[in-house]
């Protein structure tokens, strides 16, 4: 049997969105603090990515500020962040044919050239 290993990046290297989504509550650290039952201490370093940020604190960080869980990540790291517009633009991509998809990806090279993000591989 085998298995998918997942590699992260380094939470410092892609900070999470709790403190973007806190404020937007209009929440103090102290008061989702008091939520999940921890101090705002924890609060505070989980926010600047100096405490792992694993699935247990993902679960009631959601549940207190009212988001899902896959909300507290970095934009970049999480399919589900995509606007309206975006998911737009890909839906047009995915029902296009062939010839438009290699002209839509030729445009694209040109506004915005892809960039792989480089991987830590553990």
């Amino acid at each position: 049997m085998s298995a998918d290993i997942l590699h992260f990046v380094p939470v410092s290297d892609a900070p999470n969105r709790i403190r973007e989504l806190r404020m937007a509550a209009k929440l103090s650290q102290q008061k989702v603090a008091d939520r999940i039952n921890v101090s705002k201490m924890t609060i505070s370093a989980l926010e600047r990515g100096e405490m792992k940020l694993d699935l247990d604190y993902m679960e009631r960080i959601a549940r207190a500020l009212g988001v899902e869980p896959t909300d507290l990540l970095p934009r970049r790291l999480n399919p589900d962040s995509l606007s309206a517009q975006e998911r737009a633009w890909l839906h047009r991509y995915q029902t296009a044919s062939p010839e438009q998809r290699e002209q839509l990806e030729r445009v694209s090279e040109v506004i915005a050239p892809y960039r792989a993000q480089p991987r830590d591989v553990a």
